[in-house]
Formats: structure tokens, sequence, C-alpha cells
């Protein structure tokens, strides 16, 4: 699906790496911007000189997108994005702000740290609660992928399982954890805690029953090992919020940082089309783009195949990635009225930036 204004990795780096943020790119992948220039051949035409001074510089406005998590394939749209210049054709300087357990994305879009982030729609909904104005404009996931991770031999499967055990989660999940709960009229207080750095090694050394995680990243690592595991998908348990959720201050939905909210969807989007048939190249960009994250092959290609099925539907077949209904807001107005978070209305989505994007049609 590669057009031919498309940049290949060469070609960007041959321009000194335009469009890739350095704080999401580790020093081998900077060291290679450094170095193109000694395969030049000297039969190259010369840029030096007049001919040089005869080409408009590009001007690309820096734009920060703030990720959900840490690296790896989970973004591995957003990174076939970069790898092929669509941030930089939609005249973006994109710097990718890496997430974590301790990264509250939102915060670094109400700080305008960061144009966008992605989150989740019950959190963005508690942020506005609390005095925040964000609005989400468009949904990764069409299904939610929180799930508990337990070992088969405690084969934790449904929210009753859960009463008198210990689960591992980060503090930036706490809410979404104590929703679920709430939701299924589980007590919190008949389960413990346990702070969660998003490793799975809790479970094996025993030190947690389960451990709240996305169902396409830590049990896929886990059957990579051989460890045989147990999943409970909580959107089986009626707890299925939006997820993964572009979001953006409101008040930037007029004026010019519209049209530079539009540029990043627009640049998001290309990537994401791209890795539904080319997910497996994009594994290998997620470990190019990252040295220093620890990922191995085996585990991101695996990732890459499963995360598949919650990315895409025949709802985006008909409207194009990260489209939502009318009937997804309804839902989940319905769930955060369920969960009492104040406020919340169907404003908090707005679909006019998509439906201007997909004016076409739904493939761009």
């Amino acid at each position: 699906m590669q057009s031919p204004t498309t940049m290949t990795r060469r070609r960007l780096l041959r321009n000194g790496c335009i469009g890739v943020g350095a704080m999401s790119m580790g020093p081998a992948f900077l060291a290679a911007c450094g170095s193109d220039d000694d395969s030049s051949s000297a039969d190259e035409p010369s840029t030096s000189g007049a001919a040089a001074d005869s080409v408009p510089a590009v001007s690309l406005t820096p734009t920060t997108l703030q990720l959900s998590w840490t690296p790896s394939v989970q973004f591995g749209g957003t990174y076939l994005g970069v790898d092929r210049g669509y941030y930089a054709d939609q005249g973006l300087d994109i710097t990718l702000g890496s997430g974590g357990p301790n990264v509250a994305g939102n915060t670094q879009t109400v700080s305008g740290a960061a144009l966008m982030n992605i989150s989740g729609g019950d959190n963005v909904a508690r942020s506005n609660a609390e005095g925040a104005a964000l609005t989400i404009v468009g949904m990764q996931y069409q299904r939610a992928p929180g799930t508990l991770l337990s070992l088969a031999e405690k084969n934790l499967v449904t929210p009753e399982s859960l009463i008198g055990t210990r689960i591992a989660v980060a503090g930036t999940d706490t809410p979404a954890l104590d929703a679920f709960l709430q939701y299924n009229d589980i007590d919190r207080s008949q389960i413990e805690f346990i702070p969660s750095q998003y490793d799975p090694a809790v479970l094996t050394a025993d030190q947690a029953d389960s451990i709240f995680c996305f169902y396409n990243d830590l049990p896929v690592a886990l059957g990579v090992q051989g460890i045989e595991h147990s999943t409970m998908l909580l959107a089986d348990f009626g707890f299925n919020p939006a997820s993964q959720v572009y979001t953006v201050l409101t008040e930037n939905l007029v004026g010019e940082k519209r049209e530079q909210i539009i540029s990043l969807l627009r640049a998001e989007i290309l990537g994401w089309q791209d890795y539904k048939t080319d997910h497996a190249e994009a594994a290998q960009i997620s470990i190019d783009m990252n040295p220093d994250a620890g990922l191995d092959i085996e585990t991101q290609l695996e990732q890459a195949e499963v995360q598949l099925d919650i990315m895409y539907s025949d709802v985006t077949d008909a409207n194009g990635f990260a489209w939502f209904t009318d009937e997804t807001v309804e839902e989940n107005m319905k769930l955060f009225a369920d969960l009492e978070i104040a406020g919340a209305s169907p404003e908090l989505f707005d679909r006019s930036l998509l439906e201007e994007i997909y004016a076409d049609g739904p493939t761009l």
C-alpha cells in the first residue's frame, strides 16, 4: 500500500532523519543518521554550492504523540508510519513519547507536552471529571484488550475466582481494574493489589496470583516461553470501554491545531493501514527502532498477529481505521454511568475529524 511519495527507511536516513523524534529512537538508529554519508559515491550528483541553495528547506512542525505503553509492536503501525515517512509527508517532525506503568498520558496532553496521547476511554472520562477538557477523536482498538493473566494451575477465569487473591497491577491501570471489579460487584477489599512493573515474573515467583495486562502482550510472551497460562478478558464480563483512544485537548479542535491533529491522524492511519498486511515487517521495525527495549523477534511476530482481530473489524473495513460508531458512544456512556463517572457525555467523542479524513472512502 506504499504510495509513490512514501519515504523508505533509506530515504529517511539520507534526509537527516526527517520526521523521527529522537525521544523514542535508540542510539543505533540515531547513529545511522550520521553515518549515511560514508556510503556516498563520487559519481552521485553533488548537493553542495548553488545546486543545494536552489532546493528549498523542508519546514516540519514539531509534534509529540504520547504512546500509552513501553515500545513494542503494539505500536507497530506507528513505527511503520515513521519508517515510511508518513509523518514527514504530513509536515510533521514526530516525537514518540514512551509510556509505561508510571506515565500518565492524559497529563502530557493537558500540559501541552503532547499534541495527542493514546489512552483508555474510561481514563479520559475520569480526567475530565477531575477538571480536564479532553476529547476522543479516534479509537485504535475495536475491542478492549484488558486481561487478567494467571498461571494455568491458578486458572483465574471469572471475576468471582479473584476473591482472596493477589493481583499485580501498574499504578496507571489501577482505576480500570477497580472499575472492572465494581462493574462485576466484587468487593475490592477482598482482593490485594500488588504494585507491578508489568513483569510476568511475579507469577512464576508466586508474588501474585494474576497480573493485569493486555491480552496481546504478556500472554503472548508466556506462550512463546512455553509457560501454560489462563486468561480472563475483561470485555467478556461486560467491561469493554473504548480502548487505545486518540485523545486531544478540546480547545485544539479549532484553528491551526485542528489541522495539525488531522495531519497526525492521517499519518497514523496510513501506518496502520499498512500494518494490516505488513505486520511481520512492523515486528522487525519495532525492534530496529527500539534497540534498548529488549524485544525479541519471535514474541513480536506473534504479538503482531494476535492483535489484528482487536484493531480491525467490519466497522473499520466499512469506514476506515480508528472509526467508532454511535453505538460505541452509547455503550460507553452506559458504562461510565454505571461506574458513576461524573459529567461524561456523548460530546466526549468527536468523529468529525475522521469524517473529514475519510470523505472519499475508508482507505487513504
